[in-house]
């Protein structure tokens, strides 16, 4: 056994070790973007990685840690051990969440509380889709449509699709709508293993901030697909699991059509529209990953306009219907990229441009996590200090 003082070295080290470094250090390179694998080994070897697995091993409970991955199928599909589905709370299984805060993770976001507030999100992009000059059906369209009507709705981003366009990330950013993860592959989160998992989602969180100098609070797991193991690694790492509500159903289906006729997208439309009642605050599910899914999206906007004053709910983003920062500080911004590409030659265009960082205002979100910061740094410097004091009066007794 080591004596009491050399317990306690070892115990400030181990405090000094875990610590998170925010903002994100920016990787080498970034991961590819075809989404057609898990991130590969050699990108799990990054600084942004390995540091980030290290906070998480010293911080997490071992019991979720050592909860096996689950085998991955196909998109959105993976086979989860039915011994501990339940047990795990598996979303997929009963559509299992989370209502409580423990020790080792966050409670999962369903629904928007109080009365009549949708929860207004969209998935999977951003993506740009221009004919004849002009963006159709894409997240640019999306957005300027509710713009037009002064909504602002959150975005959950697949890092490989905000890599290609992290002008979209930007300007979504700039004009007041939230910029949420949604991972680098979109891969289903419980068939990963811990550091894929991590991976995902510094990598994502990385090309963020590169683009809007901030770092978001909420993250979406891939088609739901998330478990404690998943929710408590996710926390550890800054984020609360968001979902969408199911009692009663809202998710609009539009990303899980094989027909993508008019009359499907109309049946769809046609379905959100029932929606349009007085009730309890909800979120629902849509997605910008399409031409088809964003000219739905677009056809339920419309719809809401044509109802008018008639139209009985408030839309609003997630961290708005919260009433919670949706984003953390700014801290300092990264050193310009000297990233490599996802083919990993150099590029100066590879990498998110990074928008001046503005002083954060007084008694703002980005102010509260930038004295965050400052608390976690002074907490840095103390746990510093206590290792060679500590190791000075060790050297001195013994």
């Amino acid at each position: 056994m080591l004596p009491p003082v050399a317990s306690l070295v070892l115990l400030a080290a181990t405090a000094l070790a875990a610590n998170l470094p925010i903002p994100p250090p920016m990787p080498a390179s970034w991961p590819p973007t075809d989404e057609a694998s898990p991130i590969a080994e050699n990108f799990l070897e990054d600084p942004l990685v390995t540091s980030a697995l290290a906070y998480v091993e010293a911080t997490v409970p071992p019991q979720y840690l050592s909860i096996p991955p689950s085998k991955y199928v196909s998109p959105c599909v993976a086979t989860y051990p039915a011994a501990t589905a339940a047990t795990n709370c598996y979303w997929p299984n009963n559509l299992c969440v989370r209502t409580t805060d423990t020790p080792g993770f966050k409670a999962d976001v369903v629904s928007c509380p109080g009365d009549n507030v949708w929860g207004l999100t969209y998935d999977d992009g951003p993506t740009v889709n221009v004919v004849d000059g002009k963006n159709q059906n894409d997240t640019p369209a999306l957005r300027a449509a509710l713009d037009a009507m002064k909504l602002k709705a959150t975005f959950f981003i697949v890092g490989a699709n905000g890599f290609q366009h992290p002008e979209e990330i930007k300007t979504s950013f700039a004009e007041g709508h939230q910029i949420g993860v949604h991972t680098w592959t979109h891969y289903p989160a419980t068939s990963l293993t811990n550091a894929q998992f991590v991976a995902e989602i510094k990598y994502t969180e990385a090309m963020i901030y590169n683009a809007t100098g901030s770092l978001p609070n909420y993250w979406r797991p891939p088609c739901g697909d998330v478990d404690d193991r998943i929710r408590a690694i996710a926390t550890a790492l800054g984020y609360t699991t968001t979902l969408w509500t199911t009692t009663p159903v809202r998710d609009s289906t539009d990303a899980d059509q094989t027909d993508e006729s008019t009359a499907s997208s109309q049946k769809i439309v046609d379905t959100v529209k029932t929606w349009f009642t007085a009730q309890k605050g909800f979120i629902s599910l849509e997605h910008d990953i399409s031409p088809f899914t964003s000219g739905i999206a677009l056809n339920v906007l419309n719809e809401v306009k044509a109802a008018g004053a008639n139209f009985p709910l408030k839309m609003m983003p997630i961290g708005t219907c919260l009433n919670q920062p949706f984003y953390r500080g700014n801290g300092t911004a990264p050193t310009p990229s000297t990233s490599t590409g996802p083919s990993g030659t150099p590029s100066s265009t590879a990498t998110p441009s990074v928008p001046a960082s503005p002083s954060p205002t007084p008694g703002s979100p980005i102010a509260a996590a930038a004295k965050s910061a400052g608390e976690q740094a002074m907490v840095n410097t103390i746990a510093a200090g206590l290792v060679v004091g500590v190791a000075v009066l060790f050297a001195l007794c013994v």
